[in-house]
Formats: C-alpha cells, sequence, structure tokens
C-alpha cells in the first residue's frame, strides 16, 4: 500500500439506528405542532368575543366582561344566550345577553305559591339571581310559540326581558355564551342545576370538547418543550465529539508532538492521520 493509501482517512457512514432517531424525532416535533395548531385554531375559528356592557345579568355577568360565544346550534333552557334585540322594541337591532328560561311549547309562569317561576308547573330554585331580587315582580302567564324562546336577565329588578316584550324569535339568537372572563379569571358557563334537578335540562357535557381542547395545548406544548431539551443536548454532544475527531487530510502536527499510531484499518484503508512530509512512510 502506497503512503497516499495509508493516509486516506474516510469518516463513517452514518448508523442506521442514528438515522431512524432523527426521523423518530422529527415526526414527533411535526405531529406535537400540528396537534397545537389544530388546538389553539379549532376554538379561534368557532368562538366569537363580546363584551357585556349592560348590568342586566348581574352577578353572572358584570359590565367589562369579555364573553366568548358559540355561534349556532340548539340551546337548552338555562343557556345564556346573546341574540338582537327584537325590531319592535329597537331599530339597531341591538346585542342582547338573557337566560333562556322556556323553549318552545314551554308554559312559562309567575309565581307558584313561594314565589317561583315555573316552567310546565315545575318551579325552579334559580340561585343564581342578583342577590336579593325575587324571581319577578310582574305575574305572567304565557306558552312559548314555535319557534321561539323565552329570556330573562338574572339581575330581575332591573332587566328588560321576555316579561316586557314577550317571547323572541330564535332565529335572532346569535350565539350561546361558553367562557367569561373577568379580569384575569375564566368561567365556564353552564346549565344551572335548577333546571337540571327539574328535569328541564340535561347535565351539561358540552364543554368537554373544549377542555379536552385545552389540555391537548398544554400537552403539546409539554412535548416540545422536551424534544427541545433533547434535540439541544444532542446538538451539544455531537459537536463535542466532532471536535475530538482526526483533523482531515493534510492536517500537520504541533512541533514535538508524535504522530499518533494508525488505527486497524476499516472499509478498506487505515484511519489515521498522515505522516509529516519529512517521515517514514508506513509499511503497505
Amino acid at each position: 500500500m502506497t503512503r497516499q493509501d495509508t493516509a486516506t482517512w474516510a469518516p463513517p457512514a452514518e448508523r442506521p439506528e442514528r438515522q431512524a432517531g432523527r426521523i423518530v424525532f422529527w415526526m414527533l416535533v411535526g405531529l406535537a405542532f400540528a396537534a397545537l395548531a389544530t388546538s389553539v385554531a379549532i376554538p379561534v375559528v368557532t368562538i366569537q368575543p363580546y363584551v357585556e356592557q349592560s348590568t342586566s345579568m348581574q352577578n353572572t355577568l358584570a359590565p367589562g366582561d369579555r364573553l366568548f360565544a358559540l355561534p349556532g346550534g340548539s340551546v337548552r333552557r338555562g343557556d345564556v344566550i346573546i341574540f338582537r334585540e327584537p325590531a319592535r322594541v329597537s331599530k339597531t337591532r341591538a346585542l342582547v345577553v338573557k337566560r333562556v328560561i322556556g323553549l318552545p311549547g314551554d308554559h312559562v309562569a309567575c309565581c307558584d305559591s313561594r314565589g317561583r317561576i315555573t316552567v310546565d308547573g315545575r318551579a325552579l330554585d334559580e340561585t343564581y339571581l342578583y342577590p336579593g331580587d325575587p324571581p319577578s315582580r310582574i305575574r305572567f302567564s304565557a306558552t312559548v310559540g314555535k319557534g321561539q324562546v323565552w329570556v330573562m336577565g338574572d339581575h330581575r329588578n332591573i332587566s328588560v326581558d321576555s316579561r316586557k316584550w314577550g317571547a323572541i324569535p330564535a332565529s335572532s339568537i346569535v350565539g350561546r355564551v361558553l367562557f367569561v372572563a373577568h379580569g384575569s379569571s375564566i368561567a365556564a358557563l353552564r346549565t344551572p342545576q335548577a333546571f337540571v334537578a327539574d328535569g328541564l335540562a340535561p347535565r351539561d357535557t358540552r364543554l368537554g370538547f373544549y377542555l379536552r381542547l385545552a389540555l391537548l395545548a398544554v400537552a403539546s406544548i409539554a412535548v416540545l418543550l422536551v424534544l427541545a431539551i433533547v434535540g439541544i443536548t444532542r446538538f451539544v454532544i455531537r459537536r463535542r465529539r466532532g471536535r475530538r475527531a482526526p483533523p482531515s487530510r493534510g492536517a500537520q502536527p504541533s512541533p514535538g508532538a508524535e504522530p499518533p499510531a494508525p488505527l486497524e484499518p476499516m472499509w478498506g484503508v487505515y484511519r489515521g492521520l498522515p505522516d509529516p512530509p519529512d517521515g517514514p512512510a508506513l509499511p503497505s
């Protein structure tokens, strides 16, 4: 073997397991980014923000609260909805927030012997009312027509609602409020127990989808952080190993340093450094 052959050094090919590890790593990164993007995009696309300006829904909602509503879909008794004020009341069709008390076909009345509002004869224990407010100071009895809903505010003493307007068209509903942001806190609005206890509405599990999206977003961020730490650690380790690798062909040893001994041949060539130009040739 000639001097040139003994001085030739060929880097080893990347191991298959390292290649597989890289593929798995970047697949996990892609999946985590996709999950995070999905968990953020769905609420952004499907939920509309509003700001409460009235006091008619206190203490459930306060002026300045940010409301996040889901447009369209069916509503249940007890839902807090955003709708356009009836045209016969306001030509501007302003947006209003109230609570659904009765659905089409319901008989809504006030009051029973204990002063409670009844829906199809079942009395409501409305714990969500503004403190000190009675269920209603106005007596009424009405059957909700087809395609209509009966709405009332939680601050009954000052709320203008179906007691004055009558039932409103369901087509005027803009959305159902899911979440309320008050300052730095966010609360989910579920069906009040008053309606669930009387069998007027099922237990509310509709928010589960969005809660799962929130958990998915948190999990995706955690996975991305772990992958970032792993990736940075591997990069640093590989750079340190690269600095300890044999120099490229033609590099000269420092003065006075002994030339390293050649290694065993691998891949058909010797792995080692070339001798100085005036040094002895390795045996072929």
